[in-house]
């Protein structure tokens, strides 16, 4: 079997024991499970032919799959001029991380992951080449109903392919290079899912939608191909076998509650999955609301909204990129607290800032530390649980972070008029700082190194 650095075993699981009485473990014997030894290196990571697969491979399917996430739901209204099937569109990319973002963590800890990933990206592939051909021959056979089939089953294919790329990722590097490897990882998301989106829309005016929908695939199948030439191979597991779909179903949800159980267990999970809902329900939202800070505060143009756009995704990389540095160096509970708090605090006082560009250096802050808290998130995930369950408790930290940001869209529309969108950055200012102060007063996070 081929192994990073030319090992000839795959990093050992991390223990799951001491995670699981971490909620009474007193501050000066934090609880640590798995813990990577500080000294990440960006160059270890990337030796590490396999992880270099990986990594290539996403980063293409990111670009790709962020180019439609806008363009398809636009597509829609372009067919037909209904601002509802606009709205059903997104409901449509919503709906499957509520019907299978846990029960996809399931089937990806029984499954080899890396075949789960070849398998979910040669569906896609196949989906979007046949449909942006179809298109390209003849535009009439493209109809909403399509449209809709094809964002739920991306939409219901990412709940497989999330988890089984977080879950796949520590056997891939040396547990030194963990968090240079995630923070890599990081970059390739973000450059997917806020720079991608927009630049989709501009290439659909300029080259066509079933361009960009062929282009998607064509992602999906180099990094289908990337991944196929992983050496890694998955041990044997023991899985139960039943008969009969009620059985099956049955044995689904036992191992469901086995995954939500050990999430009870171990505090920097439960820590972990809090932090990625309230940032997610609060946060996410901020995007919502830039527009109008814009517009009716500042009183710009769109050109002064991208600006902004801009500042935030750089924030977002360099954020990414110097995380495994900043928490070799204080520890990488204290880099989320700190992170929070620097979050929460920009938040609060971005909307009342004076000038045009004092905005953009505070995006540039704000997103540095989003940057750092996504990175410290993955990788207390990754290293607090075994193999045998991190793709279940992945799917759970998916489901609670992306699922909750159409409810954190809907308040923040909801809330934006009476209160103004000043005073409505102040309140999310204050919730994240609420959020750091709680997590402070517990010491698996703030001394988790």
């Amino acid at each position: 079997m081929g192994t990073p650095e030319g090992d000839s075993q795959p990093p050992p699981a991390p223990e799951a024991s001491p995670g699981r009485t971490s909620s009474s473990t007193t501050p000066e014997t934090p609880a640590r499970v798995g813990i990577p030894s500080p000294g990440p290196s960006f160059r270890g990571a990337i030796a590490s032919r396999d992880f270099s697969l990986l990594w290539v491979g996403q980063f293409g399917s990111e670009a790709g799959n962020g180019l439609v996430q806008l363009a398809l739901p636009f597509l829609v209204l372009e067919i037909t001029g209904s601002a509802f099937q606009l709205a059903g569109a997104y409901v449509v990319q919503f709906l499957p991380w509520l019907l299978f973002g846990l029960i996809g963590g399931v089937l990806v800890d029984r499954w080899d992951r890396r075949m789960t990933i070849i398998v979910v990206e040669v569906i896609r592939a196949a989906a979007f080449l046949s449909v942006g051909l179809a298109f390209a021959l003849d535009s009439s056979l493209l109809s909403v109903e399509i449209i809709y089939g094809l964002i739920f089953l991306e939409s219901t294919l990412q709940n497989f392919f999330n988890p089984a790329r977080l879950a796949l990722m520590p056997n891939l590097v040396k547990a030194g290079d963990l968090r240079a490897a995630n923070s890599l990882m990081e970059v390739s998301r973000h450059i997917g899912f806020l720079v991608a989106p927009p630049a989709g829309l501009v290439l659909a005016d300029l080259i066509g939608d079933s361009t960009i929908i062929l282009a998607d695939g064509v992602t999906f199948l180099i990094s289908g191909i990337t991944v196929f030439f992983i050496k890694w191979r998955q041990p044997r597991r023991e899985v139960m076998q039943v008969e009969g779909w009620r059985d099956q179903l049955r044995q689904v949800i036992v191992e469901t509650k086995e995954g939500i159980a050990v999430i009870r267990a171990v505090r920097l999970l439960q820590v972990t999955i809090l932090l990625g809902f309230c940032l997610n329900l609060v946060v996410a939202p901020i995007q919502t609301l830039l527009p109008l800070f814009v517009i009716d505060i500042k009183e710009q143009t769109k050109t002064y909204f991208g600006l902004l756009g801009a500042a935030f995704i750089v924030g977002l990389i360099i954020g990414s990129l110097v995380a495994p540095a900043v928490a070799r160096r204080i520890g990488l509970g204290r880099m989320t607290i700190s992170s929070i708090f620097v979050l929460g605090t920009t938040i609060a006082v971005a909307a009342y800032l004076p000038t045009l560009w004092v905005p953009v250096v505070a995006l540039v802050i704000a997103g540095t530390a989003i940057g750092s808290l996504n990175v410290a998130q993955i990788n207390m995930l990754q290293t607090s649980t075994t193999d045998e369950e991190r793709g279940r408790v992945s799917a759970a930290f998916y489901s609670a972070t992306l699922g909750v940001r159409t409810l954190g869209y809907f308040f923040a529309g909801a809330l934006v008029a009476p209160i103004g969108v000043q005073p409505l950055f102040v309140v999310f200012g204050a919730f994240v700082l609420g959020v750091g102060f709680f997590i402070w007063r517990i010491p698996e996070v703030r001394d988790h190194k």
